[in-house]
């Protein structure tokens, strides 16, 4: 079924059954791939999107659902009126991919998925 949906403020046009995560259209079918497969329950983060303002998970939201909401990706940040200085996007993106520790991004981590610690050892 084809489905026109507004992403970062540009109106798109994709032909999936309406049962498809938002996060699969976003990733396989427009090629945005900043939104992130985490969990795929709705409870990491990666893959949070706006829509039309509103943060929400796009594993769990299927294209149908979205209408003619207005969704945000990453993809947008430094395009937005709230980041106006030039090139802060691209030093937020740098400071995530610049880590020493290359095992982070071998693990699908996103910037803004939340990270709890957890102890090494449980006995003294």
């Amino acid at each position: 079924m084809a489905f026109t949906i507004k992403v970062n403020g540009v109106a798109q046009s994709v032909d999936v059954d309406g049962d498809t995560p938002l996060l699969w259209v976003l990733r396989d079918v427009l090629g945005m791939t900043g939104t992130k497969f985490g969990c795929g329950m709705a409870l990491c983060g990666a893959c949070t999107v706006h829509i039309d303002g509103t943060a929400t998970r796009s594993c769990i939201t299927t294209i149908d659902s979205v209408g003619d909401s207005r969704v945000t990706t990453i993809e947008a940040i430094g395009t937005t009126q709230r980041s106006s200085r030039p090139g802060s996007s691209l030093k937020y993106r740098n400071a995530a991919t610049a880590s020493p520790d290359r095992s982070c991004r071998l693990r699908r981590c996103s910037p803004a998925t939340p990270i709890r610690p957890t102890p090494i050892s449980t006995t003294p």
